[in-house]
């Protein structure tokens, strides 16, 4: 437990589930925004290739083929990342990437 002053000792609990809530909106809002930059930059990049300029060493073949293996790597262990988070918590993630 975290050490509160006496006056709001009580509500421990309740302030525990708030700021779980609240930190999972601001990761929500944190993944919206990097998998828009992300599909931004993929754009960016097929637009470049089409027009004939392109960074050296980056391809749209190589940005997919890395994207899918972190995608598969994250997925693999997303239960062991969710089995001790509160549901408050994924609630605010959800919430968080729906309205971020």
């Amino acid at each position: 437990m975290i050490a509160l002053p006496p006056a709001i000792q009580p509500y421990g609990p309740l302030l525990l589930v708030v700021l779980a809530f609240v930190d999972g909106l601001l990761f929500g809002l944190a993944i919206k925004k990097a998998i828009v930059s992300f599909i931004i930059f993929v754009v960016a990049v097929l637009l470049g290739t089409y027009i004939g300029i392109s960074l050296p060493g980056v391809s749209a073949q190589a940005l997919m083929s890395r994207a899918a293996a972190l995608v598969t790597q994250w997925i693999s262990s997303a239960p062991a990342i969710f089995s001790g988070v509160s549901i408050f918590f994924i609630i605010g993630i959800a919430i968080g990437i729906w309205k971020g």
